[in-house]
């Protein structure tokens, strides 16, 4: 049944995701997938505080031993993931593949303008050429002054 590949995952343990294992860069959504097999989706539990995404996975087997005693198997794996800002963090959902594929997926946010974006040029009497002079005047003082205070010293 469901619990055949349970020894795939348990070199995950407490792993912590700095980059997504597989993280799709399309236009108009955020794609992340992580490999959770092994577990049900009973077992998994994802959380969502802003940008970070924290997905825990909970496994308990008993099995039958030897002279009538039984064992338990007992996994727990840990992972949390930083979101890219620029994502709609309310419209963040998540599915689980039968592969064992988890994927959390977010659409991006349309607030940024195109690549480029035309800036209107408003022309004022001098000052704009008073404050670019002044600028640069005021960076040319600064080095003499630095140079003129050691000699003085």
């Amino acid at each position: 049944g469901q619990g055949e590949p349970r020894q795939d995952g348990a070199a995950q343990t407490g792993a912590t995701e700095q980059e997504p294992e597989s993280g799709g860069q399309q236009d108009k959504k955020f794609e992340l997938r992580m490999n959770m097999a092994g577990f049900s989706p009973e077992e998994l539990t994802v959380r969502q505080e802003g940008r970070k995404v924290t997905v825990t996975g909970r496994s308990e087997e008993q099995s039958p031993g030897e002279d009538g005693d039984s064992f338990r198997e007992y996994r727990e794996l840990r992972r949390e993931v930083l979101l890219p800002a620029g994502l709609d963090m309310e419209a963040v959902t998540c599915s689980l593949c039968l592969d064992g594929q988890l994927r959390i997926e977010a659409p991006r946010l349309a607030l940024q303008p195109a690549e480029g974006k035309a800036i209107p040029i408003s022309i004022q009497a001098g000052e704009g050429a008073t404050q670019g002079d002044t600028a640069a005047k005021e960076e040319k003082e600064l080095g003499r002054e630095e140079e003129s205070g050691s000699q003085k010293t």
